[in-house]
């Protein structure tokens, strides 16, 4: 029973996507699996999962020829509640939900009149304007004990027996 050449084609092409289908399936399952039991896993090592993930893609596209666009593709399980079809094609909110959105916007008190408003404008701009010129003294203070070698770091000596002894006797290297 051997096929002909465009069928035997279709079925190689098949098989392959099929096996690349499965691998990309197993990729992502391990994927999913080290996220759920090693939740601490390092930045590069997701990335890098996620370029294996994303180049198995790059190879499946390449290798689903552009007929496959035009063909729809029937779900092998149907969905478990009929009557959930209406609520997942629904592209308004539920009723009860856009009536509480209602309520909230009726009940939620009118903006403030702008003296209020500016009001709160002046009393941020002098608690950022105190905070600015606290910072600006700090760091003025900082930068003058820097400048009078307040924070030289004085450098250890090479250690010797003598001069341990001299450090324990003195408490100074010098």
């Amino acid at each position: 029973m051997q096929s002909g050449g465009a069928g035997g084609d279709v079925d190689r092409a098949l098989t392959s996507i099929r096996a690349r289908a499965d691998h990309l399936r197993h990729t992502v399952a391990r994927l999913e699996h080290n996220l759920a039991w090693n939740p601490a896993s390092t930045w590069p090592e997701l990335l890098s999962q996620y370029m294996v993930i994303s180049k198995q893609l790059e190879n499946m596209n390449e290798e689903i020829p552009d007929l496959v666009q035009h063909f729809a593709c029937v779900p092998r399980m149907s969905t478990p509640n009929p009557a959930d079809i209406p609520l997942l094609l629904r592209t308004r909110e539920d009723p009860e939900m856009e009536e509480e959105d209602r309520q909230l916007m009726v009940d939620k008190p009118r903006a403030k009149n702008t003296e209020a408003l500016q009001k709160l404008v002046m009393a941020h701009n002098d608690a950022v304007e105190s905070l600015e010129e606290t910072f600006n003294e700090m760091s003025d203070g900082l930068l003058k004990a820097i400048r009078v070698n307040k924070y030289v770091v004085k450098s250890k000596p090479q250690s010797t027996q003598t001069q341990q002894f001299k450090y324990i006797e003195s408490g100074t290297y010098e």
